[in-house]
């Protein structure tokens, strides 16, 4: 059920839509930072949003160079998705952004993936179409200083947080891997087992003889931000970073074949149900695969290597929530303490499964 406004939001709805000039707005939804309203202008479907005051718990300051880096981040994205896949992206992006007024104002795509009324034949089809989007962003090169998270400054614009040699700052992330999973081992007996610290050995040891450059990507595709009309796709509300390409379709693997479905009661993906349509997730990473690597397959056990390590990140990362005193954030996005705990202990169990799995 989609909640209706409070009384600051209607204030702010009713400004947005007298500054942007569209009429008719209808409330369709909430994400973690932005409620949505669909509205129209000269009879064209648009859909406006606006930040929340509070997310995840916490108030919401304004912040207007973060602003303008996430919309200035998403218009460039949106271009350069249209450029490459026509039609994949919404054709139109404006935003306003001032300590009165924010809101963001783009083309209308349809609806978000019904993935419980879904089959496993347009699941395998999504998927395919959204790896092949990913795998042709890999022939634009980014025409920006840095890499990175993507950031905003008055004197710079958009640009990388990150300035050094991208080939170096990749051999190091290897070594961040290996160091995170010495210190699940030296945490939890149960993750020291050979063929995993073999594979782990295998996949960073050839991740570093690729050559590698960074690549407008992104790293928020998440359900709820895909479109489908029932022959393609349309990508909305994306996390653009300019990164290691297979490192981020490694990311989609594993949150598609993995941590969605591991999630799927923490408070924030409850909604979505995803405990209900698991054979529909992995099917959509499956396809996700075929259409990223189009037959290839040294760039499926690629893809597959990254997944694995994403994995290992993730058990790594629910170590460091357990060790730490946890947010009101945290326990929205991961769940309390015991939750994590038992989450932990499967993660070990599903690293030795892939590890098992990757030489074949």
């Amino acid at each position: 059920m989609i909640r209706k406004e409070t009384p600051i939001e209607e204030e702010l709805l009713f400004e947005a839509i007298n500054h942007a000039g569209v009429s008719l707005p209808v409330m369709i939804g909430e994400g973690a930072w932005h409620m949505a309203w669909k509205v129209t202008k000269k009879d064209e479907e648009l859909v406006l949003r606006i930040p929340k005051k509070v997310a995840y718990g916490k108030p919401v300051p304004f912040n207007q160079d973060a602003l303008m880096a996430e919309y200035s981040a998403t218009k460039w994205y949106y271009e350069s998705v249209n450029q490459m896949v026509p039609g994949s992206a919404p054709a139109l992006f404006k935003f306003h952004v001032t300590s009165k007024l924010t809101y963001t104002l783009e083309s209308f795509g349809g609806k978000s993936l019904p993935l419980r009324e879904m089959s496993l034949v347009e699941a395998l089809r999504v998927g395919r179409q959204i790896g092949a989007i990913y795998r042709k962003m890999e022939s634009l090169t980014p025409e920006m200083e840095g890499f990175g998270r993507l950031v905003w400054t008055e004197n710079k614009g958009l640009h990388g947080i990150r300035n050094e040699e991208f080939q170096a700052f990749f051999k190091e992330t290897s070594l961040k891997h290996i160091h995170n999973h010495q210190k699940l081992v030296n945490a939890y007996p149960m993750f020291q087992n050979n063929r995993v610290e073999h594979a782990l050995q295998v996949v960073t040891t050839n991740r570093n003889r690729r050559i590698v450059s960074a690549r407008l990507v992104n790293q928020d595709v998440s359900p709820e931000n895909i479109l489908w009309g029932g022959d393609s796709v349309c990508l909305i509300d994306p996390y653009p970073i300019v990164y290691e390409p297979r490192e981020m379709a490694g990311n989609f693997m594993n949150l598609y074949k993995t941590l969605f479905r591991m999630l799927a009661n923490t408070q924030r993906y409850k909604k979505h149900q995803f405990e209900k349509c698991k054979d529909i997730l992995k099917t959509i990473a499956t396809g996700f695969l075929d259409g990223y690597s189009d037959g290839n397959l040294a760039v499926s056990q690629e893809v597959r290597g990254e997944q694995y390590l994403q994995l290992i990140e993730t058990a790594y990362q629910h170590h460091c929530l357990l060790i730490r005193t946890m947010t009101s954030e945290d326990i929205i996005r991961y769940g309390h303490r015991k939750e994590i705990e038992k989450r932990l202990a499967i993660l070990g169990d599903e690293i030795k499964q892939f590890a098992e799995t990757y030489f074949f």
